[in-house]
């Protein structure tokens, strides 16, 4: 039996690690920034690329836009004059606006995928989001936002 025992002990030894690393914060090659992370147009470029089958004159026209999406929620994340209302509202409207511009340069079936991958994104923030918000007193389930 000393076997099993070895096995519950390194669970639980790594149950504490990980709960010690993760009350420590991010780890240093994450981003530092909670809700306006930076994803590199390169990467996503690429992973467009992949998904929508874009073509080279596309992705020549379309990096251009992602990095200056990047560098217009880069300036908006430093800009501490801000709150944070105001923030999410701002890098809203920069996203929406970048995502504007792509779509103009896609086809039709790919503007039909772009969306719907748009959706399913949304769809996984609002659940992540979800499953953090504190509980509620109330027990009610009316649609409040």
């Amino acid at each position: 039996m000393p076997r099993p025992f070895h096995l519950v002990l390194l669970s639980l030894g790594l149950a504490v690690a990980g709960a010690a690393w993760a009350q420590q914060g991010t780890p240093p090659t994450a981003p530092t920034t909670k809700h306006l992370h930076a994803i590199d147009p390169q990467q996503q470029i690429e992973r467009l690329t992949e998904q929508l089958q874009l073509t080279p004159d596309q992705q020549a026209k379309i990096l251009p836009i992602l990095q200056q999406r990047d560098q217009q929620l880069e300036a908006l994340r430093s800009d501490s004059s801000l709150k944070p209302a105001d923030r999410r509202a701002k890098a809203m409207s920069i996203v929406q606006s970048s995502n504007q511009q792509i779509d103009a340069l896609l086809t039709e079936p790919q503007l039909t995928k772009a969306q719907a991958m748009r959706e399913k994104a949304m769809e996984r923030r609002e659940e992540k989001r979800g499953q953090q918000a504190p509980p509620s007193s109330s027990s009610s389930s009316g649609g409040h936002p």
